[in-house]
């Protein structure tokens, strides 16, 4: 159907359907992609205030023993305080991430039998990573003062010195690796901008079509978003392929984006061609949210109740999984059940209801 392209081609949004869904692919996976957090380094920059009130006449001060053991065991800045008030401004400002403060007899209740308070001060105002590092050290040294006591109470009651090597060393093994820093956003970027993409897309190519004859729309809307999501997943594919530097990853990553692409904007464009433009108030939300659906970034079962009510209803923590096995090598792979089916509707929504409209107009 030559005429069919020939009249979208007169649109006054023909050039914005053609290019747009292009240009997101392009810039958001760029921004997100050539500057990714770097784990070790955000916690090399997370200054822990320490605080020692212990005044006990032991000597050496278990408290400073204790102190000395977090410095070694901990990846982190250390910064001494010498009363809390002074740490508290400290935090107040950010100058420092988190605040331990030890008690006035913390060497006395060490080398006793009962347990110890050691007080942990956080904020919230805070950088998002900083508050995040913070809120898990409480448990952390909980754990590590722990078992530091432990082993200090035990080697006293056999009058031996005690020992500063932890008693269980731990092994590890790293099942799936990241390649580079870049390669662990990369499966949330591939699934924000397919939804983005198909979304952006869907939109501008109804918009264009809206005012051609019923037949040649819905041809029109079936063939363009093959070529425009296919020239948008390949310039998805070479930016993930680039920063990542897993050149073994470029084909599968721009069939895989190409074809959810594809049965998204089917889905998207029949439930446009039906209640027009309103369908955005079920579309915007379910792509916005994607960083919990989609299981890239959080577990679906982190996510709040109510959006992992939805995430179980609708598996689309399945696309998050088939890129993280594109980019990982992981098991998974397209949920074609899911992604076929919802093609489906999508061109039956878009052939039928410009059919059935047709019908109507000749009774008429």
């Amino acid at each position: 159907m030559a005429s069919s392209i020939n009249d979208f081609r007169r649109s006054k949004l023909f050039r914005a359907a053609i290019i747009v869904p292009t240009v997101i692919a392009l810039i958001f996976s760029i921004f997100n992609l050539t500057a990714p957090n770097d784990p070790e380094k955000i916690s090399s920059n997370f200054k822990l205030g320490i605080v020692n009130l212990d005044t006990s006449i032991s000597f050496p001060l278990v408290s400073t023993q204790a102190i000395k053991a977090i410095s070694r065991s901990l990846p982190f800045r250390v910064g001494l305080f010498k009363d809390s008030e002074t740490a508290k401004t400290a935090l107040s400002n950010g100058e420092i991430s988190s605040v331990i403060i030890f008690p006035e007899d913390f060497s006395e209740q060490a080398l006793g039998k009962k347990s110890i308070n050691v007080k942990v001060i956080n904020s919230d105002h805070l950088t998002a990573s900083e508050t995040q590092i913070a809120s898990q050290l409480p448990s952390t040294f909980q754990l590590g003062l722990s078992a530091f006591i432990s082993n200090l109470r035990l080697a006293k009651s056999q009058n031996l010195a005690p020992s500063s090597e932890m008693p269980i060393q731990v092994e590890l093994e790293n099942l799936y690796e990241a390649k580079s820093l870049a390669s662990t956003p990369s499966p949330f970027v591939m699934s924000f901008i397919t939804w983005l993409s198909a979304m952006v897309g869907s939109v501008l190519l109804f918009l264009a079509t809206n005012q051609m004859t019923l037949l040649n729309r819905a041809y029109v809307r079936t063939v363009i978003p093959v070529m425009t999501m296919g020239a948008s997943s390949l310039v998805l594919a070479i930016v993930v392929t680039l920063t990542t530097m897993q050149w073994e990853v470029f084909f599968l990553s721009w069939i895989f984006s190409w074809f959810i692409c594809v049965c998204l904007s089917w889905f998207f464009l029949g439930m446009f061609s039906t209640v027009g433009l309103l369908a955005l108030l079920l579309i915007v939300p379910v792509v916005f949210y994607q960083p919990a659906l989609s299981g890239t970034v959080i577990p679906l079962t982190a996510a709040p109740e109510w959006l992992e009510l939805i995430g179980a209803s609708v598996p689309f923590d399945s696309i998050g999984r088939a890129y993280r096995s594109v980019i990982f090598g992981s098991s998974g792979g397209l949920p074609l059940l899911w992604l076929g089916s919802a093609a489906f509707i999508g061109l039956l929504l878009n052939w039928g209801s410009d059919i059935l409209r047709g019908r109507m107009k000749r009774r008429w």
